[in-house]
């Protein structure tokens, strides 16, 4: 009886415990796909859904970034964590400006000032400002005693929340294999769950347990950093994987294979990762389509993307069995704006191949799911693809139904007679200047409006209000709620900066009632009051 009785004792002390601790995460924003891991979350706090940096709307205060990064904005209590790329003072006339070294920095959430900060020398060099990735575009992951900060060209370390370094592990990346040369385009994002830190790193052993050079995920032991498994199948430097969990309350990753510049590791489609034992639950092979999204999967589906042949998949997530095939194009609603009139115009049951001559490209990791209903960015026409769109749509797509829906938005937003204004089916760019006055990008792609042929931050959703930002860096809020996908479902386009000169391939992050957000030269926070 009594050691049924300290068994019980023992049983509620861990559940009181795992209460507590969900709790606590769930009032942070503790790695970049926030508390769920899935990009998404549901609060009792207000969540704005309108902001100006140029007006000061909703604006509690801005602060000046040493240099520009892409990592998302780790929240924990009143520290925030973010990457940026090591900071140029000098630039030479006809030199790349590429690095390898990134700085991790802890934030005061009340105000932005710099707590402190730590380089993390990599090895792979990278562009700065590159609209494809760089070397800090994952974000970092806390536990609420420790921070592990990522530098995707070769370095993950652990601090204290004090700025200790606990541990350190580097890798080299992929960057030739076999006469082949692969861009920067490093898209992994991490994980932390329980005492399971997650990495992407390249294999490098000839043994014949992996294939030489290929990617594949470490699990790691957080506290040390010591190798616990590889998982049993790769994925491309290009795929962003996605936690969830089976029916059975299984945690698991999703990850992707298949993308562009030949990437080595086949055959393309999804493989579901235990996260036991890195071992492959189950393994699609798809048969069209790249891996350049997040790999999308709840304990019911999961979805595999196309960029030219205008489907998605709906695999069995039991199993990984293709269910069906989900047109993007067939029996679709368009409404498209009528700026002579200053109103929608619906065109219903289009066949968009055959009606309008174009395929549906869904942009590169603007893709989630909001209860039964795909959202997504398209891609529109430019010079890598001529026959692509509906231009500046978002996509929503029934999973049950198939029925595809495509509204139109603006492209910015516009203060410069004293009121709000959107600018709309106007090919924009924007520069790539830091805090410092340098234009510190070299590639030209890398200052468009997010539109076509770049990578923008994730999408994220708040109380079921889906936040898009694009290179211009302005945000979208859209209603994933509303019965029709009509202009009710457009609530507002936020600029985080002066237009022209505002540039953000960022995810915002949200916690305590507040949102972060950042540009190449600001992190920002957003809430009521001001």
């Amino acid at each position: 009886m009594e050691l049924k009785m300290k068994r019980t004792k023992i049983f509620i002390l861990t559940l009181c415990l795992s209460v507590y601790a969900n709790a606590q995460t769930h009032n942070n924003w503790p790695q970049p796909a926030g508390p769920n891991g899935d990009w998404t979350l549901t609060t009792k706090d207000e969540v704005p859904t309108q902001f100006s940096v140029t007006t000061g709307e909703n604006i509690l205060w801005k602060a000046a970034l040493p240099e520009g990064g892409q990592s998302g904005i780790t929240v924990w209590g009143n520290k925030l964590f973010l990457t940026v790329m090591k900071p140029i003072h000098k630039l030479e006339e006809g030199k790349p400006i590429k690095g390898s070294d990134v700085l991790a920095l802890c934030i005061d959430a009340k105000d932005g000032q710099i707590l402190w900060q730590r380089e993390l020398k990599g090895s792979a060099l990278s562009d700065y400002m590159y609209g494809f990735s760089d070397s800090s575009t994952p974000g970092p992951v806390t536990d609420g005693e420790h921070v592990w900060f990522y530098n995707a060209s070769g370095n993950l370390s652990c601090f204290d929340f004090d700025g200790k370094l606990v541990w350190e592990r580097t890798w080299n990346p992929v960057e030739d294999l076999d006469g082949v040369h692969f861009p920067f385009n490093k898209q992994y994002e991490p994980f932390l769950v329980g005492d399971l830190i997650i990495n992407m790193e390249t294999y490098w052993e000839k043994d014949g347990s992996r294939e030489y050079g290929w990617n594949y995920l470490y699990g790691l032991d957080k506290k040390t950093g010591k190798q616990l498994w590889i998982s049993q199948d790769g994925l491309t430097h290009y795929n962003t994987p996605y936690l969830s969990k089976t029916k059975n309350g299984q945690p698991a990753i999703m990850i992707g294979r298949g993308g562009h510049h030949r990437v080595p590791e086949k055959p393309t489609g999804y493989s579901l990762i235990d996260l036991e034992n890195g071992k492959r639950i189950w393994k699609y092979d798809a048969d069209e389509g790249l891996a350049l999204y997040h790999a999308t999967w709840n304990e019911d589906y999961a979805l595999w993307y196309t960029e030219k042949e205008g489907t998605v998949h709906l695999l069995d997530s039991k199993t990984g069995q293709l269910k069906k095939k989900i047109s993007l194009i067939e029996d679709a609603d368009v409404r498209s704006y009528d700026g002579e009139q200053g109103k929608y115009k619906l065109r219903e049951h289009l066949n968009i191949k055959e009606d309008l001559g174009l395929y549906v490209f869904p942009a590169w990791y603007t893709n989630i799911v909001v209860g039964d209903k795909l959202f997504f960015l398209c891609f529109k026409e430019g010079r890598h693809r001529k026959n692509i769109g509906p231009n500046y749509t978002i996509a929503r797509i029934d999973l049950k139904s198939g029925k595809a829906e495509y509204l139109e938005v603006p492209v910015q937003v516009d203060f410069s007679n004293g009121t709000r204004n959107y600018v709309w089916g106007k090919e924009l760019s924007t520069e790539t200047i830091n805090i410092r006055g340098l234009d510190v990008s070299n590639d030209k792609r890398s200052r468009r409006d997010g539109w076509h042929w770049n990578f923008n931050g994730n999408p994220i959703v708040i109380n079921g209000k889906i936040y898009f930002t694009t290179m211009l860096g302005v945000v979208y809020c859209i209603d994933a709620t509303t019965q029709s996908f009509d202009e009710s479902a457009f609530i507002s386009l936020n600029d985080l900066g002066p237009a022209g000169k505002t540039w953000s391939v960022n995810t915002p992050s949200f916690a305590q009632g507040k949102m972060y957000h950042r540009t190449l030269k600001h992190l920002i926070c957003i809430g009521k009051g001001k």
